[in-house]
């Protein structure tokens, strides 16, 4: 077991302590203990008060490899590291305390935490969750290093809680043409790591002819992506993965699709054929459906620049938006709405965060 501390001081302090359980469980390991949040004075320098709480965490990984982890969440969650001497605020802090009864004194690593019997903004929410825990230095319980500590801030108990996300093993990322699925499915998978799996469409014979002439080509079109996402999940699932597969397409798109795009004759045909095929597929465990304004739409579709979109239209991106709503409403998957109007979250690294919340807390 390795226990860590987690510290934030800017910003929506709740969210950067929840997004850094998310990672660590993605990144290092099984979270097994998770303390309250208790809320305390800036430490050594003049700022705001920090929210801390500590972890207890399994993990298969080394000290070493524990500490690179740690330094990646809280790079990929804004902290910067500055030159300058001395504590500083920031976005989030992350600590190893102790790793099971090891003594480190490494140039990059020390374990125990130095000055951690000091230091109640650790001891009081650590002693919550591990109270019997021997100081392997100090040979004194947490609890009594906590009696002991001469350390007088003050300690505050929050009634905010955090939660421990359940880690997936399949997520799909759904939403209209230009919504921005598979930049998101990069980002989520730089976050969290897993295997990508992006749909292949750019093979499509039939794809530029649909968005010219939709009643002579949909049937082939939708028939032809069909084929295609039942080919991709049935080759990538036959073979062994044990991490978690982040896909920026889910098979069920192609009723979607394909309710608005056919004839309700074919649709019947379609249909039949889709449920005859499918049967037996891994379905993903989450779904995050990204909603987006139509203008939006365009303008990424504009940015893109794939020259067989230029030419879609509102009313059809109206239409397939409507067709996703109904299609959430019904679906007997795991959905969450992510509302991405207004936030840029391919350029503006924060824009993300209150997404990947929102995956965590899925």
């Amino acid at each position: 077991m390795v226990y860590l501390s987690l510290g934030s001081n800017m910003g929506d302090r709740q969210m950067f302590l929840q997004l850094a359980i998310g990672l660590i469980i993605y990144r290092i390991g099984r979270v097994k203990q998770l303390s309250s949040v208790v809320e305390t004075p800036a430490w050594g320098f003049e700022g705001d008060a920090f929210f801390n709480a500590c972890v207890g965490v399994e993990t298969a990984l080394n000290p070493q490899d524990v500490l690179n982890e740690l330094l990646a969440i809280e790079s990929l969650l804004g902290r910067e590291r500055k030159k300058a001497e001395g504590y500083q605020a920031r976005t989030i802090d992350l600590d190893i305390i102790f790793y099971e009864n090891k003594v480190i004194d490494a140039e990059q690593l020390i374990i125990p935490h130095p000055r951690v019997e000091k230091r109640n903004f650790v001891l009081v929410p650590l002693a919550e969750i591990a109270p019997n825990f021997k100081h392997p230095v100090l040979k004194q319980s947490i609890r009594q290093l906590v009696a002991d500590s001469q350390d007088k801030a003050n300690v505050t108990s929050l009634k905010d809680e955090l939660m421990l996300p359940k880690r997936q093993q399949f997520v799909a990322i759904e939403g209209n043409i230009g919504v921005g699925k598979t930049s998101f499915t990069q980002l989520l998978q730089a976050a969290v790591g897993g295997t990508l799996l992006h749909e292949n469409f750019f093979d499509s014979p039939y794809l530029a002819d649909f968005y010219q002439d939709p009643e002579t080509y949909a049937l082939k079109v939708e028939t032809a992506f069909l084929e295609e996402r039942i080919h991709q999940l049935t080759t990538f699932f036959s073979q062994k993965n044990t991490r978690t597969v982040i896909a920026d397409f889910s098979l069920e798109k192609s009723l979607l699709f394909a309710r608005q795009n056919l004839s309700a004759r074919d649709f019947d045909a379609y249909k039949k054929q889709y449920l005859k095929v499918s049967e037996g597929l891994p379905q993903p465990d989450l779904v995050l459906f990204l909603v987006q304004s139509v203008p939006q739409l365009q303008k990424n579709i504009e940015k893109r620049g794939r020259d067989f979109e230029q030419d879609i239209s509102d009313d059809y991106l109206q239409k397939i938006e409507t067709g996703y709503l109904q299609w959430k409403e019904n679906s007997t998957l795991n959905i969450c709405e992510l509302n991405t109007k207004g936030i840029d979250f391919i350029e503006d690294p924060e824009g993300f965060f209150p997404l990947l919340y929102a995956f965590f807390c899925a």
